[in-house]
């Protein structure tokens, strides 16, 4: 896969490059020292997943990601930094953002992690989750909204929903944007990633 990594400080980059130049699996495309370099980047070259930091000069990590996204949706971004409360989480997950690691986590997770995500699976590091899971425990879940919540990260669509819950996909539709507004999630995918994660911590 191909990696864009980008941060201000180029002896993080210079690590991270070592790093992950020894897998076979990853290709160092290039280096951006903040944000506007990064969009600039993904505007001209093929890029699969970016490591982004958050706090950059000229443009931040989150600002960067927004505006890749709409670029390439295909890419993947990963937020690498030191960051991990629930403000920063939150704001990367509504940016775009794929994954979001900390800069404390060990090489070989953050190896993993981007793997995992390039294959198309939403992570989010265990020290930074408990930051944004500890921010919602106060915004409870009706039953039916858990069950809803439950059945949507096991895959099934509105209408698979409505037939298990014996109830109108109109009233899915309503409970899905309920918990939406209750958990600030922005889709499908987070919830799953909400669900699963806060069921394992």
């Amino acid at each position: 896969m191909k990696l864009l990594i980008v941060d201000d400080d180029e002896i993080i980059i210079e690590s991270l490059d070592i790093i992950l130049s020894v897998d076979d699996e990853f290709e160092i495309t290039g280096h951006a020292l903040n944000g506007n370099e990064a969009v600039d980047f993904c505007e001209k070259n093929n890029v699969d997943v970016v490591l982004m930091d958050i706090q950059m000069p000229v443009m931040d990590g989150i600002s960067a990601c927004r505006t890749i996204k709409k670029i390439n949706p295909d890419i993947k971004i990963i937020m690498l930094t030191t960051f991990h409360d629930y403000k920063n989480i939150h704001q990367s997950l509504q940016a775009g953002a794929s994954g979001y690691l900390l800069k404390s986590d060990d090489t070989e997770k953050q190896k993993t992690t981007i793997k995992a995500v390039y294959a198309g699976l939403p992570i989010i590091s265990e020290d930074a989750l408990k930051s944004f899971s500890e921010s919602k425990k106060s915004k409870l879940l009706t039953p039916r909204e858990n069950d809803i919540l439950e059945l949507i990260a096991n895959g099934l669509n509105n209408k698979e929903i409505a037939n298990q819950l014996y109830i109108g996909e109109g009233t899915v539709r309503n409970n899905i944007s309920i918990i939406l507004e209750k958990l600030e999630l922005r889709d499908r995918t987070q919830l799953a990633i909400y669900y699963w994660q806060t069921k394992t911590n």
